[in-house]
């Protein structure tokens, strides 16, 4: 152990550095904080100086994570040849579910939010509409829910009666969608986080946990009544631009680069539905949370413009593939 002196730049680097490693990550296997710190490491600018103090180690580091990904690659491969199709996060490449427990692919979520443009640095005062086609599925051991349960939005027959909540990716916290669960569940404590039941009449617990957040309550006012593990069944609604298909070991799989993923081929040549490998391209809307994800991951692959908030794109997770609206009404 070497002490750093608080002053000098390598002490932040260091402090930065243990932000980036530990991603916030609490009561999860991997959570929204997650992502959210890969988004600063992905569009935080050029790679800073590494500091001083880590640079024995990161030669083994680099090997750790090159065997890691090596292990995971191998057992995708395994899962393919023994189960058939598995579909990945499309971000991170971890297996979400086995594309036979998809039971109807065609389904589709409309939900509104505030939304926040990273170019102009500006919110919305209205909720703008976002829609998302999804698939309805029956096992997803990949992905985790996480946060309290809310109504599902209005004129959603097909949900029937059931509560949703966030379904996150079990490896990176990249949101993949909603998990839903049977309705009637006790109302949960609004503060974030917290585990207990709200009070009758109440939004919190306690008043302390109003106040203080989820880590301070008053043992005189607060039951402390755990909130009570869903109940089977519960079914998830996954969005498909979220989704990479895994159909055959060794297959490609797309990475990060500034080359044009668009080409005329055979398959999408004057069509607006496929992308150039002939997969259904899938309606999306980029934001911040409640399904959307930040605009700044996707850009037009015919007209390369960057996507802005609250917008609606069409687009393909098996090769990272993206339409704006424009382009699709064009063609």
């Amino acid at each position: 152990v070497r002490l750093l002196d608080p002053g000098t730049q390598e002490a932040i680097a260091a402090c930065g550095w243990h932000r980036d490693a530990t991603c916030g990550a609490k009561d999860a296997p991997a959570n929204i904080n997650d992502a959210m710190v890969l988004d600063f490491l992905r569009f935080r600018g050029n790679d800073a100086r590494n500091p001083e103090v880590f640079r024995d180690t990161l030669r083994m580091v680099r090997e750790i994570a090159s065997d890691l990904l090596a292990r995971r690659e191998r057992y995708l491969r395994d899962l393919v040849e023994e189960h058939g199709s598995v579909h990945t996060c499309a971000y991170c490449n971890f297996a979400v579910a086995l594309a036979r427990n998809v039971k109807e692919s065609g389904r589709q979520i409309s939900t509104s939010m505030q939304v926040t443009d990273g170019y102009d640095m500006t919110k919305t005062f209205a909720k703008q509409p976002m829609k998302f086609e999804v698939c309805e599925v029956l096992r997803a051991g990949g992905a985790v829910a996480e946060g309290h349960w809310a109504s599902v939005p209005a004129a959603h027959g097909w949900l029937g009666s059931v509560n949703q909540r966030m379904a996150i990716c079990r490896n990176c916290g990249f949101q993949l969608g909603w998990r839903y669960e049977p309705a009637g569940a006790p109302k949960e404590c609004a503060s974030p986080c917290c585990i207990y039941t709200a009070k009758p009449g109440r939004e919190y617990c306690c008043s302390r946990c109003r106040a203080s957040g989820p880590h301070h309550h008053d043992e005189t006012d607060c039951e402390k009544k755990e909130a009570a593990v869903p109940k089977a069944p519960v079914f998830w609604g996954l969005i498909w631009r979220h989704l990479r298909e895994r159909r055959r070991p060794g297959e490609h799989v797309p990475e990060d680069s500034d080359v044009r993923r668009h080409k005329e081929t055979d398959r999408n040549y004057r069509r607006s539905d496929v992308c150039p490998d002939g997969h259904k391209l899938r309606c999306f809307c980029t934001g911040q949370g409640n399904g959307g994800a930040l605009p700044f991951y996707y850009i037009c692959d015919i007209c390369d413009r960057p996507a802005r908030g609250a917008e609606h794109l069409w687009g393909c997770g098996t090769c990272d593939y993206d339409m704006c609206e424009r382009c699709k009404s064009r063609r």
